[in-house]
């Protein structure tokens, strides 16, 4: 699953030649891609919540840990560029929002790999080849949704095989684990942590908004391409 993610990321230097307004829509799709999948890993959460002891409690703490850590390290780094010019922070801060939808894409793929590992441990073929095409679209659309951030800065060439590599193996990881075993409570902790680190990048990518047109427009065609690829995991 962590190819898909790459073919997400391979436009990348296309996304450097866009325009100013087009690197806009571009970051603004990132915000309606990051969106659905916030609203999709919160429902999974909850619901995943009330198989479990403590629901209310497992999701808060789910939820604070995923906005908290990346807070505090975008607060940490921060102080420690202060002295830095003003685009150098401004790369920085670029690159650490696009390695925190990584992350955050990470677990939320941990969670619906080992959905993906539970139905091939329960013999259900049909149902894990449906997933796995689900999932690869899905993917590839989120490989997008990391570029858009760095779309204007400038990166080593290893950073976004490391930002493909932090958002799509952890698919493979959930797919083993949930093959030999599942559990509600890991499910539900994963998919809140991640809904609370999908909520703190979309705030962060919000801020950089600045046409309220092209925002919008990019943030519904985010959300109706994640709609229709999403088609698939419910058939």
């Amino acid at each position: 699953m962590t190819i898909p993610v790459y073919l997400g990321l391979l436009p990348l230097p296309l996304f450097r030649r866009l325009s100013t307004s087009k690197r806009n829509l571009l970051i603004s799709f990132s915000i309606g891609i990051l969106l659905f999948l916030f609203v999709d890993v919160t429902g999974e959460a909850v619901e995943l919540s009330k198989q479990t002891a403590y629901s209310s409690f497992l999701f808060a703490v789910g939820l604070v840990i995923g906005v908290g850590v990346p807070f505090a390290i975008s607060s940490r780094k921060q102080r420690v560029s202060g002295e830095s010019s003003t685009l150098g922070v401004n790369s920085a801060d670029k690159s650490l929002t696009a390695y925190i939808i990584s992350g955050a894409i990470g677990l939320h793929n941990l969670g619906e790999g080992l959905a993906l590992g539970a139905a091939y441990a329960g013999g259900q073929l049909a149902l894990t080849t449906i997933l796995v095409v689900g999932f690869a679209l899905h993917n590839g659309t989120e490989g997008m949704a990391i570029a858009g951030p760095i779309s204007d800065i400038p990166i080593r060439a290893k950073e976004p095989l490391l930002m493909g590599l932090l958002a799509g193996f952890p698919t493979i990881v959930g797919s083993i684990v949930g093959s030999m075993f599942y559990s509600d409570l890991a499910g539900a902790l994963f998919f809140s942590t991640a809904a609370g680190a999908l909520l703190y990048v979309i705030i962060e990518l919000t801020k950089r908004a600045y046409s309220p047109k092209s925002t919008f427009a990019g943030i519904v065609i985010g959300i109706l391409l994640m709609y229709i690829t999403d088609l698939l995991l419910s058939i």
